[in-house]
């Protein structure tokens, strides 16, 4: 019964209250009992590109078989830096870089490189990257196919995929698009703000967005069980904190993630340089404050392998990691600027760009947990 009353007094009004009721099982107070080690060690630091180069996000299918998406530069006779390359690879030995044509406006194929924003490897027969440029691209094992995605359907900027042929693009405007593996299908937000989506991640069953406002007005919390349309599980005013948000002011929204559909399901705040909330249900929307992250870091995003091994990062390469038990400090890359990561297993990747973006050079780095 106090549990029920507990649950009772943090609810709160939001949109879709027709939902099903508690797509985010409570889990028990109790932390697990397993716990994961905090001992990571950077194993290498590379440069990608010449000048004006960026490594902007990674996936890894395992420690010898990494992808960076990006833009790649390459100075030519006449001292002029040119987009030759867009896609990197670590074959465990080197890194490759491979330069992808993709499709410009109106389907016609464009001639030079468009610089890469989001990859996903399924296999090495099987991956999938996003341009700046609103362009798909997949390779099948043989060769690239590249698709346009109408800026009328959805601006693209991140994806969460569970297979190729089941895509779920977010990005400005408030926009999202569902993929088949063939057809671009917009779906409906519900979002009334240019709302801006700052991360994508699902599970098994759901899938889950927030972002923010153009004029950083608003915070939106949303999922989707299906391929056409979002719930709005919490919108409120930052300005006027109406809806009232959970137990704090959350702030600007970053980034989410969920390791399964059995896991809680984390998003990541930016208020006071941040704050990790577990959202414990989406329907009535409740959440509890799980981590105030110190002051000297700056949260962008949240990653991990499950509950007990859990990974937070910051703009500059710093790492927090969480084992069940306690938060530890475990990492950080001096002159770099991060805009990708990745975990798998004990393999964490980082890319980006050295400080100095204009003469800068595109940045991956590679720790590995012993």
């Amino acid at each position: 019964m106090r549990n029920m009353f507990v649950m009772a007094s943090i609810l709160f009004c939001f949109y879709g209250t027709s939902c099903k009721k508690d797509i985010v099982d409570p889990l028990p107070d109790q932390l697990p009992a397993d716990t994961t080690s905090h001992n990571f060690t950077i194993m290498r630091i590379d440069t990608l590109g010449d000048l004006f180069s960026s490594a902007r996000a990674v996936d890894i299918v395992n420690e010898n078989n990494i992808w960076v998406a990006g833009e790649f530069y390459e100075k030519d006779t006449a001292n002029n830096y040119n987009l030759k390359y867009n896609l990197a690879h670590w074959n465990g030995l080197k890194w490759n870089l491979i330069g992808i044509k993709m499709q410009g406006i109106g389907g016609i194929r464009d001639t030079s490189i468009q610089p890469l924003i989001a990859v996903k490897a399924f296999s090495d027969s099987s991956i999938v990257v996003i341009s700046q440029y609103n362009s798909y691209a997949r390779w099948d094992g043989k060769e690239w196919f590249s698709y346009t995605v109408d800026p009328k359907i959805g601006y693209v900027q991140h994806f969460w995929a569970r297979s190729p042929n089941e895509i779920y693009f977010v990005g400005g405007f408030g926009s999202a698009t569902y993929f088949n593996g063939q057809a671009f299908t917009k779906m409906t937000t519900g979002l009334t703000t240019n709302a801006l989506l700052t991360d994508v991640w699902g599970d098994e069953n759901n899938v889950y967005t927030l972002g923010n406002s153009n004029d950083m007005k608003t915070n939106v919390i949303l999922y989707t069980g299906n391929t056409s349309s979002w719930i709005v599980a919490n919108s409120y005013s930052i300005e006027n904190k109406t809806p009232a948000p959970p137990n704090k002011y959350m702030g600007g929204l970053l980034s989410t993630f969920r390791a399964n559909k059995s896991s809680k399901l984390w998003v990541l705040g930016g208020e006071d340089h941040g704050s990790l909330f577990e959202i414990t249900s989406l329907s009535p929307f409740s959440s509890k404050d799980f981590f105030v992250i110190p002051d000297t870091f700056y949260p962008k995003y949240v990653r991990g392998n499950a509950d007990n091994d859990l990974f937070l990062f910051g703009s500059h390469g710093e790492i927090w990691h969480y084992n069940a038990k306690t938060w530890k400090f475990i990492e950080s890359v001096n002159n770099f600027r991060m805009m990708g990561c990745s975990v798998k297993g004990n393999t964490i990747v980082l890319t980006g760009e050295s400080s100095d973006q204009l003469l800068g050079k595109g940045i991956t780095v590679i720790l590995q947990r012993h």
